[in-house]
């Protein structure tokens, strides 16, 4: 029985580190047990936007090509989260992303939808059964909370998954960090693309997407220099005084669930995307992360990735992709540098993006403000494309 009542004291703390936003509010339940917890995430966002292509209703600058200004809310996150009967857990995010872009209050156009939602089965702190809504595995930035990062915006664009929303997919995984937490394991199997769904490819080789019905396979495996880390998600700093230094390698696999998007431009400009053919999707990835706690309360984080997309020959998300974070924190001063780069065999769907700001921490995570400066291409052909310019000034409050 005191092993139990331990249990139960543990697994909602466990719960609480792992989960996106690591601060909550116990809501008292009259149960032993059941414990819940209910935490929020909002970040108020303002946008300066110039220079690039053709702008759009979501991005660019302003209609007549000048400056574009835009007040929105990011993210707006209600989480409940917590445990019972002495094993099982569960966590449900909801979340409206990018309410008031471009004066946009639609519902229709960004509605409130859940994030993540999943129940899981913990055999002891840190090592679970989980099935749901969930992030797939592949590199420390997949995992990456959207609290918990230095730069304002995580460099995801180039996690190009076959079927998923916000990096989660439906299925079922399981965690664990083993040998003194030094080695981090997370595999699993998720929906993927599935034929029927409107998304085979018509043309010039047609086809039904993974015509049999099979998972998408994806797994995650760290090995920890210095420290460890363990839990469903990872922030980019701690901000604990603890240090941490790992390497971690992932891939993700379906056999024939790639429907190889390849996009054309005809003489007039205008771009066409078609799904080509099927084919196997194929992406792995390696990562190093470090987060190097200083003396005089500083620290030093830096997070390097490396990427292989593999959706078939000349598609647009085939191709070599690279993302850093690096950043510099004395007190609760925080200057960071971050960006992305993807080079597509379809030549018409690049990415790169180098960005620098600062933030001001008021208490950690919980509360503080970003600025950022960003010149960046984003899905374009190198040579027909002009650079565009943003700058970003973000408010978060995460309880």
């Amino acid at each position: 029985m005191k092993s139990g009542r331990l249990f139960m004291r543990l697994v909602p703390i466990a719960v609480l580190l792992a989960s996106p936003a690591a601060f909550a509010i116990k809501i008292p339940t009259g149960s032993k047990d059941f414990d819940l917890n209910i935490s929020t995430l909002i970040q108020a966002r303002a946008a300066l936007n110039w220079d690039g292509d053709a702008p759009s209703a979501t991005g660019g600058a302003a209609p007549n090509t000048s400056l574009d200004t835009s007040y929105y809310l990011r993210r707006m996150r209600l989480i409940a989260s917590g445990a019972a009967y002495q094993h099982w857990t569960f966590y449900l995010m909801l979340d409206e992303p990018n309410f008031g872009i471009r004066g946009n209050y639609n519902i229709a156009a960004n509605p409130a939808f859940v994030q993540d939602a999943h129940i899981g089965y913990e055999f002891e702190p840190g090592t679970a059964i989980e099935a749901g809504w969930l992030y797939m595995p592949l590199s420390h930035l997949a995992l990456n909370a959207s609290s918990g990062t230095a730069s304002i915006e995580k460099n995801s664009v180039l996690l190009f998954y076959n079927n998923s929303r916000g990096l989660r997919e439906t299925g079922m995984h399981f965690r664990s960090a083993f040998l003194d937490k030094k080695i981090y394991l997370r595999v699993g199997l998720f929906s993927g693309l599935h034929g029927l769904q409107g998304t085979d490819a018509t043309g010039p080789t047609a086809g039904v997407v993974n015509p049999g019905g099979r998972p998408l396979v994806a797994g995650m495996l760290r090995y920890s220099l210095v420290g460890s880390e363990s839990g469903y998600s990872f922030p980019t700093q701690y901000l604990d005084g603890k240090t941490r230094v790992s390497v971690g390698a992932g891939a993700q696999y379906q056999i024939k669930g790639s429907n190889t998007p390849i996009t054309t431009v005809n003489a007039a400009g205008a771009r066409n995307t078609t799904n080509t053919a099927v084919n196997d999707f194929v992406a792995y990835s390696g990562d190093v992360f470090a987060d190097v706690a200083l003396e005089g309360d500083q620290e030093l984080t830096a997070q390097l990735d490396f990427y292989r997309f593999d959706w078939g020959p000349g598609s647009d998300k085939t191709g070599y992709g690279a993302t850093a974070e690096v950043a510099y924190r004395i007190g609760s001063i925080n200057p960071e540098v971050n960006g992305h780069w993807f080079n597509s065999e379809s030549k018409q769907a690049n990415y790169a993006k180098l960005a620098v700001g600062a933030n001001y921490l008021f208490k950690g995570h919980q509360a503080k403000v970003g600025v950022e400066f960003w010149h960046f291409k984003q899905n374009v052909n190198w040579d027909a494309s002009s650079w565009a310019h943003q700058v970003l000034m973000q408010f978060q409050i995460s309880l």
